[in-house]
């Protein structure tokens, strides 16, 4: 037993409830709970208004822990959090830092005095790319920090009229009554609010020497795989969680990312984590072990930048360190938000069960008592959209990121490509087919992810760096190490500007002139991808028939000849009617049923687009470069390119050319029509 004495006592008649809305609480069936990213997607249109949801799985759910509470071995890593001073010292030092940052003089905060029978560590504080660091406390066993959590716990709720000098320090102490959840919240936030006494806990991290910080059983652990092998491989097991089939998180290979290991914690009561979004605004997937219950608070996605303001309102000195709203070292009390019209709902996770948290939700929480908890993140395709913001955002504020954005998106696309075409092209019609056919398509997450990133990607190569020289990236650039920006941090694994002057130093395509005092001529731009190989990734995700067929003569391998009916119908054997890979192009609101009759200076704008309808910016956005040299050029060695028959300029928009079969189309058209013609229409600027 510890000998430490609480002087402080919970004051139950100053409680502060706060008073919200509970947030939704799921129960999934054993069938629903195999499959875990298709159960978080088929849930997600009921939970996205609240942020975040309790998931309590189904009765058998009985995974053995690899910490256990008795385990004398496991040590633990403590740090201080004195609750009282949450909402002003802690922001205070944030700002400080930020200051520090700011002015380029980055220090250390003074050794404090051991105050509390331990040093302090010196800890640096830093703005957009370095978290809050707390002074670190004593080391314990597990055993031993349970016994330090409940010794506080029993003494801070104890009653005056309880305690008498016989059993202050007694086993009587540990029959008395145990608070409530309403009670310990109620005292949670009335020493937020109104703190009149210091009050100090303590939050630990396990201190395992092995690679994954995690209780759930592990893959590499041959006991586990033997014993509980349903365990080792459910996605629900937070190791798997990242890496599942539909998480784009699988594709990051970078040995700087630590995103895809789970994070285990050891709590107490009153231990916190602050209001913040999750990094680049991944969902969150956390689980307790055993112990007491969490308390959460979540703000939905829709209210983050009206969160952001209520926060700069009441706190504004963070007007000026817009980045520090992402990982808040201040607690945030819900009635203060409530009252400025911001929906905060309250969700109770108790041991075994999981919560989540979905992408840009704002969210904070505590701890009751003694607990063993873990959350990871991952990112299914519908987090694409929230990820390219995150990026935005991150640019803007010269943050860092922790994974590759890009590569995520095109090594995804890459993926379903060839997984799409082999499925067709083998004449299958499975799960896996069905599935990637949700995120593909002109309407899914995917393709519009990637039809907009390349759109951007183009727009900026074709009008600020026509006139550099291109070279393409080694196999191995931002394979194993992520390069990112000298300038705002920004990821480079698609493109990158460099200079002949610092070899190793790149910038992202908005910041080349902050490379180096160079000469323009001197810079380089260095690509993965051409813009013909972007587009051919854009059309292969829309499943055109020439997509199908390139890739599988020219990728795969495979027969055309087995390509299936069902697919060739699916893929589209109408007239070669195409809309643009952008999908913010603005069209004429003129009606599509124009004059046939056209001047010459509109027909030239139909050669100013290439061929495989990269954007530009312009009024000929829409159209064909019919007439262009290169693309009329009859060269059968070039079969990644979708070749058109040469037309006349007096051609009258929406006139249908015959073409031969025996022309260079019937490369990229699917078998299946007997007709020796095939008709090209030329599409005015309103035409779809």
């Amino acid at each position: 037993m510890f000998g430490f004495k609480v002087i402080a006592r919970s004051r139950p008649e100053s409680a502060r409830i706060p008073s919200l809305d509970e947030a939704p609480v799921l129960h999934p069936t054993e069938e629903e709970f195999k499959d875990t990213l298709k159960y978080v997607a088929s849930i997600l249109p009921h939970v996205k208004q609240y942020g975040v949801c309790r998931i309590v799985p189904p009765s058998s759910w009985k995974p053995p822990c690899r910490i256990e509470e008795e385990d004398m071995r496991c040590g633990v890593d403590t740090h201080i959090q004195r609750i009282s001073d949450l909402q002003s010292l802690f922001l205070k030092k944030r700002l400080e830092g930020a200051h520090k940052k700011t002015n380029n003089r980055r220090q250390k905060i003074p050794r404090m005095k051991p105050e509390f029978g331990h040093s302090v560590e010196l800890k640096e504080f830093g703005c957009c790319n370095e978290h809050f660091e707390f002074e670190s406390g004593p080391k314990f066993k597990l055993k031993s920090f349970k016994n330090y959590a409940d010794h506080f716990k029993r003494q801070y709720f104890v009653k005056e009229d309880q305690i008498t000098a016989s059993n202050f320090n007694s086993d009587a102490m540990q029959m008395l009554s145990e608070p409530s959840i309403p009670d310990i919240e109620g005292e949670y936030w009335r020493i937020i609010e109104n703190p009149i006494e210091e009050i100090e806990v303590l939050h630990g991290n396990t201190m395992e020497t092995s690679a994954s910080q995690s209780g759930f059983p592990l893959k590499t652990n041959p006991r586990d795989v033997t014993a509980c092998p349903q365990y080792v491989e459910s996605g629900w097991n937070l190791n798997n969680t990242p890496k599942l089939q539909d998480s784009l998180l699988r594709f990051e290979s970078c040995n700087s990312s630590s995103i895809l290991l789970p994070r285990l914690s050891i709590g107490m009561c009153f231990s916190s984590n602050h209001w913040r979004i999750e990094e680049q605004h991944l969902y969150l997937l956390s689980y307790i072990h055993f112990g007491a219950p969490r308390i959460f608070y979540g703000v939905p996605g829709s209210h983050r930048c009206k969160f952001e303001e209520a926060v700069k309102k009441h706190l504004p000195q963070l007007s000026a360190h817009s980045c520090l709203l992402h990982n808040l070292a201040t607690q945030f009390s819900p009635s203060i938000l409530t009252s400025e019209g911001i929906p905060v709902y309250r969700c109770v996770q108790n041991p075994k069960e999981f919560v989540l948290i979905l992408p840009e939700a704002y969210h904070a929480e505590f701890d009751s008592g003694f607990n063993c908890y873990e959350a990871v993140n991952f990112a299914p395709f519908d987090w694409l959209p929230h990820g390219q913001n995150a990026v935005e955002l991150y640019r803007e504020q010269h943050r860092k990121t922790s994974i590759s954005h890009d590569k995520l998106l095109l090594e995804a696309a890459a993926e379903a490509i060839r997984a799409l075409g082999e499925l067709a092209l083998r004449n299958k019609n499975s799960f896996d087919d069905s599935k990637w056919r949700r995120v593909c398509r002109n309407y899914g997450y995917l393709t519009k992810a990637l039809k907009t990133r390349v759109a951007t990607e183009v727009r900026i190569r074709k009008y600020l760096f026509a006139s550099l020289e291109s070279r393409k990236m080694e196999d191995d650039f931002c394979v194993t190490t992520k390069r990112e920006c000298v300038t705002c941090f920004c990821d480079l694994y698609l493109s990158a500007i460099g200079c002949k002057c610092s070899p190793h130093n790149y910038t992202c395509l908005l910041h080349a002139k902050q490379l180096c005092d160079c000469a323009w001529s001197e810079r380089y731009l260095l690509i993965r991808y051409e813009i013909d190989e972007l587009n051919i990734m854009v059309e292969d995700l829309d499943r055109k028939v020439s997509a199908v067929h390139n890739r599988a003569k020219e990728k795969l391998g495979l027969p055309v000849s087995n390509v299936s009916k069902d697919a060739s119908k699916e893929v589209g054997m109408e007239t070669m009617k195409h809309k643009p890979v952008i999908p913010n192009v603005e069209l004429s609101k003129s009606t599509s049923h124009r004059s046939t009759s056209r001047q010459a200076s509109d027909i030239q704008q139909y050669r100013k687009v290439d061929v495989f309808f990269a954007p530009s910016i312009g009024p000929s956005s829409t159209t064909m470069n019919l007439n262009h040299p290169s693309h009329l050029k009859e060269n059968v060695h070039d079969e990644n390119k979708v070749l058109l028959p040469k037309v006349s300029q007096d051609t009258a928009v929406g006139e249908n050319i015959a073409t031969s079969s025996s022309t260079v189309l019937k490369k990229h058209l699917a078998q299946g029509s007997s007709s020796t013609v095939r008709n090209v229409i030329i599409l005015s600027d309103d035409e779809d």
